[in-house]
């Protein structure tokens, strides 16, 4: 019989037709044991031909389909099988504009999204279409982006989707991230989920920075919490799998991490005296270091020395000279607070500081190890005033109480302020210190390569520590005191056996000398450059004029300087007998200036009752003319030819 299919009129199922009924379910009784693999096709007798075969199958998707599909298959009859279509389609949603476009050009959005399921569903912003595998969102600001299914496309609809906090998608889903992460951007944020951390939304300066630290790739790896408001000042905060991200209205957004971080913690985070982060960490220091600037210092951090905080004048001074890169290095302990000044301790030293000594350090080596043994800040020099300094070869460095002194072959010896000053002037003329200041009813004693020296705290002046007494005469002259002098012989003749000399060539009372700094005589002996014995000694001498005469010096200026200069002598030797030399010269026509110098000076010392002796035409005088090595300076001969006057003369003035 002919066999008739159903067309789109027909809405009564085949199975419940009066015809066909008994039939029909046999048949699916048959299929379900054809199914089962307990019945064979041939054991219902309809299994044995093609047609029968074929009939079978068609009259089981007949009783399966329901009538409402019916429109599906065609309306005709046939005879012998019929030629049934390919695949059964329901109607498909639209697919327009921005969407569709998207949709139909990329095989990746086909491939995750898989069918639509609704028709756009439009607001004033925007557009979302549902689809089987997620959303494809559009605005006019963002553009298409597609939405995939899972925790991000959940957290997303879970804060009302582009109604919300997020707003559209700026990005499409990024899946297949580290540990199975995934992520995506928003016009107010990004979400980002990852299995061990769930879905976190990340927004504004805290992704950012976030980003600066190479997001969940980086060492904070993926946001933990969301964003916490509520600390100090306005600030806010928000956890990371290693870490956590800072902001506050006045320093921003930066992370904050690893051993800096919890150095950061033990000093009360931003409620302690480091205040907020205000940079990000800074890697790549010295020997692998970092560190992390805050509001009110430092945090730096090394693996041979751990995270140290650095605050205030200790952190500036440590700064302006070189950091980690200078002669300090990475702090090897926190700052240490101890009477009225605090330290710190560095790979390459200690920094002192206190209100009235300001920052200084004391670097390793021998100046360094000497303060210490002394006692450092607590011990006899107190705190450093400045820095190790380079002087003459060797180091100086000065403390409260004294300097240090290192020469290359003396070692560290403690020298006191006054001295110091005189030495520092000059360390040629005193070599290096070759032993510490002591004191003594004299008063206070360094012992130097060349000489000894006293610093008087009466007179307040540097002294040489030479023995003088009533029989001592100390000379204070020009090159005429070359040799064994005139002025030397004649005053051994006169009772004063004991010599001090100070002979410095090219000096007078305006003339100066390198040997002297530069300075004339006047002013040698007024700075300690000329460093004159201590004591009583019982006659000074000066013997000076020559040079002044040679490079034509006015009167003025002589008489200026010289009474500058005995005033001096008579500050350092109140009870000494002070003798004023002329100017030695012939009665030629070559030495008349310095003829008339002589006569200036012992004028002006007769003016003043100083006991003075005129030296003019001396030399010629004594048979002298013809024994000088140039026109101003005489052989041993000449010396001991002027020396009996001069004997005579000396005792004379002094009453001998």
């Amino acid at each position: 019989m002919p066999i008739k299919w159903l067309g789109h009129n027909d809405v009564t199922p085949l199975a419940a037709s009066p015809v066909f009924g008994p039939l029909a379910s046999k048949i699916l009784a048959s299929l379900f044991l054809m199914g089962s693999g307990k019945l064979g096709v041939n054991e219902v007798g309809l299994g044995k031909t093609a047609a029968g075969r074929w009939f079978l199958s068609s009259m089981a998707i007949a009783l399966l389909v329901p009538a409402a599909l019916g429109a599906a298959f065609p309306a005709k009859a046939v005879s012998g099988p019929p030629a049934f279509p390919a695949t059964v389609r329901a109607s498909t949603p639209p697919l327009t504009g921005a969407i569709g476009h998207l949709y139909n050009t990329s095989a990746w959005a086909r491939s995750v999204l898989l069918g639509p399921t609704s028709t756009e569903e439009c607001s004033s912003t925007g557009c979302v279409q549902r689809f089987a595998g997620g959303d494809i969102a559009w605005s006019a600001r963002t553009g298409a982006r597609v939405v995939v299914n899972g925790p991000v496309r959940t957290s997303w609809w879970g804060a009302d989707g582009p109604a919300g906090f997020h707003g559209y998608p700026t990005s499409d889903t990024a899946s297949g991230l580290r540990s199975g992460g995934s992520k995506q951007s928003f016009e107010r944020g990004s979400i980002i989920y990852s299995p061990a951390t769930g879905a976190q939304r990340t927004s504004g300066s805290i992704h950012l920075a976030w980003g600066r630290a190479g997001f969940e790739a980086g060492f904070l790896g993926y946001p933990a919490t969301g964003e916490s408001s509520g600390l100090r000042d306005g600030g806010a905060w928000q956890a990371f799998e290693r870490g956590f991200v800072v902001w506050s209205p006045g320093t921003g957004a930066h992370p904050s991490m690893g051993a800096i971080r919890e150095r950061w913690r033990r000093a009360g985070m931003e409620e302690g005296e480091l205040g907020y982060p205000a940079t990000d960490e800074a890697l790549g220091l010295k020997n692998g270091g970092s560190s992390q600037q805050y509001q009110r210092g430092t945090i730096i951090w090394s693996p041979a020395t751990g995270a140290r905080a650095l605050t205030g004048a200790i952190r500036s001074y440590w700064s302006a000279t070189g950091g980690q890169n200078g002669a300090l290095g990475y702090p090897v302990g926190e700052e240490v607070r101890q009477n009225n000044f605090v330290y710190q301790l560095f790979q390459g030293g200690t920094v002192y500081w206190s209100a009235a000594t300001g920052a200084h350090s004391t670097t390793h080596g021998d100046v360094h190890n000497r303060y210490v043994s002394l006692g450092g800040a607590a011990g006899q020099l107190g705190l450093p005033l400045t820095d190790k300094l380079p002087r003459a070869g060797g180091l100086v460095q000065q403390f409260a109480n004294g300097w240090l002194v290192w020469g290359p072959a003396t070692g560290t010896r403690i020298v006191g302020h006054p001295t110091y000053k005189v030495w520092s002037n000059n360390p040629g003329e005193f070599g290096w210190p070759v032993r510490d200041t002591w004191s003594d009813s004299r008063g206070t004693h360094v012992a130097f390569q060349k000489l000894e020296t006293i610093w008087n705290d009466a007179t307040e002046e540097l002294y040489s520590a030479e023995a003088v007494d009533a029989s001592t005469v100390v000379f204070l002259g020009d090159s005429q005191l070359d040799m064994d002098s005139w002025g030397e012989q004649g005053a051994r003749a006169a009772g004063y056996p004991r010599q001090v000399v100070r002979s410095i060539g090219g000096i007078g009372y305006v003339s100066g000398s390198p040997a002297v700094g530069g300075g004339s005589a006047t002013d040698a002996v007024a700075q300690d450059r000329i460093l004159l014995p201590q004591g009583n000694p019982g006659l000074v001498v000066v013997t000076l004029g020559g040079n002044d005469a040679r490079i034509g010096a006015t009167d003025a200026a002589i008489l200026s300087q010289a009474n500058r200069l005995w005033d001096e002598l008579r500050r350092k030797y109140p009870r000494s007998t002070i003798l004023i030399n002329g100017v030695l010269s012939r009665y030629d026509a070559n030495h008349a200036q310095r003829r008339w110098v002589d006569g200036l000076v012992t004028r002006e010392a007769a003016l003043r009752g100083w006991p003075r002796i005129s030296m003019a035409g001396t030399a010629t005088i004594a048979g002298a003319t013809g024994n000088y090595l140039d026109d101003a300076h005489m052989n041993q001969t000449g010396h001991n030819k002027v020396a009996p006057l001069y004997a005579s003369a000396i005792k004379y003035v002094l009453g001998k």
